[in-house]
């Protein structure tokens, strides 16, 4: 019988199940009950889930941008790291001279 590995996606919980290719999978979490239960594609090198394509998979990658964005204007941290420390730096160093020029 094949293994079948599951993730609930409300708990975070992992597990791994065998049975037939024709039962159908669980539907409920081991752990916390819920029925957000996804079966994982694994083999080869590592495992995945498949989640979104075509233009569902490009609507989340707008609003994952836009988030970014917010994220990136609203902590000094999350902007440099995106940015690059040595180029924050001297983004940093031209916006003091320029407010030193203006006094």
């Amino acid at each position: 019988m094949p293994t079948y590995e599951h993730l609930c996606q409300t708990c975070n919980h992992e597990w791994e199940d065998e049975y037939s290719i024709k039962a159908a999978p669980p539907a409920n979490c081991p752990s916390c009950q819920a029925n957000t239960v996804q079966r994982l594609i694994s083999g080869g090198n590592g495992r995945g889930m498949v989640e979104l394509t075509g233009n569902d998979l490009v609507e989340k990658l707008k609003s994952d941008g836009q988030k970014l964005k917010r994220d990136m204007h609203s902590s000094e941290k999350v902007y440099s790291n995106l940015l690059g420390e040595s180029k924050y730096q001297d983004l940093q160093k031209r916006i003091d001279t320029q407010k030193r020029d203006r006094r």
